[in-house]
């Protein structure tokens, strides 16, 4: 086994077209919740505000087929969480970590755009601040495969950006054959 600690891998045209093209046209049938109000406490923070989503079941279609694609690329994932994402311009950088080791970010509908896509960041102890030390643009059914512990947020921060959908997969387990 394999560690992905420090890792970061972009797959472009992660699901078959066919399959990406259900996708789409069931998420826009969903109800996104702001996820600053629905999603419990340790979520409960203003930054949150800027993000709507759809919770998602380990039967659900779409997680089906993550969990396929990443089995087939010889990632070993357990315990996870799945979420469709809405997020929209907002005002500042909001580099975090996620509760998990491995994140399979799928951007889905939006722009083709730097400024809608990812970045991840560095802390720097002695300015006490974050610096963006890699960024991804947004481009539809591309994957970005990461360890979780890498700070990262959305670009969307900037002054020219879209609004974006994506599929955000959380899972325990962060080793590849």
């Amino acid at each position: 086994m394999k560690s992905i600690k420090d890792f970061v891998i972009i797959k472009d045209n992660f699901f078959e077209q066919e399959t990406y093209q259900k996708i789409i046209n069931d998420m826009l049938t969903l109800n996104f919740s702001n996820r600053h109000t629905t999603v419990g406490k340790k979520y409960q923070n203003p930054a949150q505000k800027i993000y709507f989503n759809v919770g998602l079941d380990k039967e659900y279609f779409a997680v089906k087929e993550v969990c396929k694609i990443l089995k087939e690329m010889g990632f070993k994932v357990e315990g996870e969480e799945h979420n469709y994402f809405l997020s929209t311009k907002h005002a500042k950088m909001t580099p975090h970590i996620d509760p998990c080791g491995l994140n399979c970010l799928i951007y889905l509908k939006g722009l083709t755009m730097l400024n809608s896509g990812t970045g991840f960041y560095e802390y720097l102890k002695e300015a006490d601040d974050f610096i963006i030390s890699r960024h991804i643009g947004f481009k539809e059914n591309r994957a970005i495969i990461f360890d979780s512990k890498i700070p990262h947020a959305s670009l969307q921060f900037n002054e020219v950006t879209g609004t974006r959908y994506i599929m955000s997969n959380f899972f325990k387990q962060i080793e590849m054959d």
